[in-house]
């Protein structure tokens, strides 16, 4: 479930040019107010939804890898097998038994490892919190265009 935040309704209202300075400073500080309740309010959202897709990645790369490690258990049968037969210098029935259990352990091993690493990759992308980094980059160009607004030096 994705959250949708909307940051232009977090933005500071227009303010009279003839505002007293106690009111304007007033202004001010409720706007910074409500701005910074807004970001910790989106940076709060995007923490538990991060949370959740890398628990959700951890499960899925521990349930591969379980795969991967089933897999790899059947590479080992494959090899006691094979071993086996090599000593005996016989190509008993036991042929038929090392080879499925190459065939398993290839297939397992192959397709667990491949989704384990896949998931555990997603982790760390999760963990980046790209909406908060955009939010506070739009913050920044915002509070810039401000200040060269009521910059008593005039527009650079």
């Amino acid at each position: 479930m994705a959250t949708q935040w909307n940051s232009e309704t977090a933005r500071p209202q227009p303010v009279a040019d003839g505002m007293p300075l106690k009111a304007l400073l007033r202004h001010a500080a409720d706007e910074a107010g409500a701005i910074i309740r807004s970001e910790a309010n989106v940076i709060k959202l995007e923490i538990a939804e991060s949370t959740r897709a890398i628990m959700a990645d951890a499960v899925k790369t521990a349930v591969y890898g379980a795969i991967a490690l089933l897999g790899l258990l059947s590479l080992l049968a494959f090899l006691v097998i094979g071993l086996a037969d090599l000593l005996n210098g016989t190509a008993s029935s036991t042929t038929s038994l090392w080879a499925s259990a190459l065939i398993i352990g290839v297939l397992f091993t192959g397709v667990g490892g491949a989704m384990a690493l896949r998931h555990a990759k997603r982790m760390g992308q999760d963990a980046r919190l790209k909406k908060i980094r955009s939010e506070i980059e739009a913050d920044k160009a915002f509070l810039k265009e401000e200040w060269k607004r009521f910059d008593p030096r005039g527009p650079a």
